[in-house]
């Protein structure tokens, strides 16, 4: 009996039925397509009868015309959830890379400081070659909650499990301190700059992040955005969520016009797992940006990640996050370099999708086709297959960045005085 051959095919463009644009024996690097063999339904030969060779460079020119045709349609709510893969752009590291700063960190040439974490807490050794930080944290947090604080030999002699744990935490928030990159190197400012575009009439742009890092706030600098972020315009900035509520006019003299007169390139950011310059007063509970802080408030990678949520100022912000995928009037979310391994978010996105008829979603991922992939996105991917309401793409976040369609609505910027209206 003959062998059956298996056909490489990758799927890099999803949109419904009809709109599906998939690549045989598909090769990447750093997450962009460079080589293929074929496209699957394209034609192979011209009006002319001449070969049309099938290419990389030809399906990313079909994918982005297909998904530029999706982003020109008027959407009335604009909101954008990053995740990690949005900062591994920029040097960000990813949860494995993670892993091996702390193996690094923690290793003497007489002590293995990881792994003897791992050996004291039982952490299964089969599961180190996964590099799951947020497993051994979880596993670390259980063990001395249910167990007992055991000391571990360190590279500086004997610590407690819950010093060490501290220290990862400290590692992880030193190691998501990115740099500002360059601006032509800068997809955050790329994008921003373009959906900032938008009609100041139309509602404020909402930006949620999973990540620690600053890029959001670089970005809007060097843009000449302005962040509404939860934070007081005082200081020390402190959190409240009324501030959410709060926008920015311009004002002519004294008087406010008849119509009120918002400011352009205004966007709302919300940091959903923390940031690594928040810090909690621990005598008033108080929530601040403190760009010096020692102890970072941030949602770390563990099962308890799920708990932390629930506290202020994360539940907060989550709140909002469901509030705005619950807005039946054109909402678009697009989701650029998440994974789908977040329950909480994942329920919030799947809620949407169930039960909110004007609700739209993108996904921005190089792997969304890895059979790897989690099990939610493959759920979503089977669904995209058979609605238009989603859209699922191939593509790095620099080049989604780089070929998202302007929207020329804006003249040249104009200075303004700014003050606070409360909606």
């Amino acid at each position: 009996m003959a062998e059956e051959i298996v056909e490489n095919w990758t799927h890099v463009l999803i949109n419904g039925k009809s709109k599906t644009i998939e690549v045989k024996d598909a090769e990447f690097y750093k997450g962009k397509l460079v080589n293929i063999s074929e496209i699957k339904n394209y034609p192979k030969l011209d009006a002319d009868n001449k070969e049309i060779k099938h290419t990389a460079e030809l399906a990313n020119n079909e994918k982005r015309k297909v998904y530029t045709s999706f982003f020109q349609k008027p959407f009335k709510n604009l909101i954008i959830l990053t995740g990690a893969g949005s900062s591994m752009d920029v040097k960000g590291l990813s949860m494995a890379q993670l892993w091996d700063e702390a193996v690094k960190e923690f290793k003497t040439e007489a002590v293995d400081g990881i792994n003897n974490i791992i050996e004291v807490v039982k952490f299964p050794k089969e599961n180190t070659h996964k590099k799951d930080i947020e497993a051994l944290l979880s596993q670390v947090e259980g063990f001395i909650k249910f167990s007992e604080d055991k000391d571990v030999v360190f590279k500086d002699g004997k610590k407690k499990l819950s010093e060490l744990k501290g220290l990862l935490f400290k590692l992880i928030q030193d190691r998501c301190t990115i740099p500002t990159p360059p601006n032509e190197a800068f997809p955050h400012k790329v994008l921003l700059e373009k959906v900032l575009q938008r009609k100041q009439t139309s509602p404020r742009v909402k930006v949620f992040t999973l990540n620690y890092d600053l890029l959001f706030e670089d970005a809007a600098t060097v843009a000449n955005a302005i962040v509404i972020d939860g934070f007081s315009y005082t200081f020390p900035r402190t959190f409240s969520g009324r501030y959410f509520d709060y926008d920015i006019v311009q004002r002519e003299g004294s008087k406010l016009k008849d119509e009120d007169n918002f400011v352009q390139r205004v966007f709302h950011l919300h940091k959903l797992h923390g940031s690594i310059n928040w810090e909690r007063i621990k005598e008033t509970g108080d929530v601040i940006v403190n760009n010096e802080t020692e102890e970072a408030l941030m949602v770390y990678p563990r099962e308890a990640k799920y708990e932390d949520s629930y506290e202020q100022p994360f539940f907060e912000m989550m709140a909002r996050f469901q509030r705005n995928l619950r807005l039946n009037d054109n909402t678009l979310l697009v989701c650029i370099g998440y994974s789908f391994n977040d329950k909480h978010i994942n329920a919030a996105i799947e809620e949407a999708l169930n039960q909110n008829p004007g609700f739209r979603l993108a996904i921005i991922d190089p792997g969304f086709d890895n059979p790897n992939a989690s099990k939610s996105l493959k759920t979503i991917k089977g669904n995209a297959l058979k609605t238009e309401r989603i859209l699922m793409v191939s593509e790095t976040f620099t080049d989604f960045a780089n070929y998202f369609p302007e929207i020329k609505t804006y003249e040249n910027p104009q200075q303004v005085t700014i003050s606070l209206k409360n909606e």
